[in-house]
């Protein structure tokens, strides 16, 4: 019998950056990204949350997830990293810091708040929601 889910998914890792709602918050009623990482899982992807803050009610609500204390541990070995709430560290965060904890160069970014062509000149195919995505092509010479 196939399997259920897209290759795509299927035993992809992704690292979501951001459980809550919205920055400084722990309420993950609602929150697009939590929503996000636990329809990526339903479709055969290896999930790893991260939120500086709302682990705990998003462990609740998502057990099936796996949560990491730290970005670095969010995002070891993934194929993509998504930012999912606009918190001021993810906007912080060096491409070139993460480049070698991962599988994948690609970031997709829910909440527009990476500077693209920063992230394509160290590498990464960006993928910002509503907004052209940036890959590493244009800056080669």
């Amino acid at each position: 019998m196939p399997h259920p889910y897209p290759p795509e998914f299927r035993a992809r890792a992704i690292a979501m950056l951001g459980a809550a709602f919205k920055a400084s918050t722990n309420d993950v009623r609602e929150s697009p990204a939590l929503a996000a990482a636990g329809r990526l899982h339903e479709c055969g992807a290896r999930v790893t949350v991260h939120d500086p803050v709302a682990i705990p009610t998003a462990a609740r609500r998502h057990p099936e997830l796996e949560y990491a204390s730290d970005v670095a541990g969010a995002v070891a070995g993934a194929d993509v990293v998504v930012v999912g709430t606009e918190w001021p560290q993810y906007q912080e965060i060096g491409p070139e810091a993460l480049a070698g904890l991962v599988t994948g160069r690609t970031v997709v970014d829910f909440r527009n708040v990476l500077v693209g062509d920063r992230w394509a000149a160290a590498g990464w195919t960006v993928h910002p929601v509503g907004r052209p995505s940036t890959t590493p092509a244009k800056y080669d010479a």
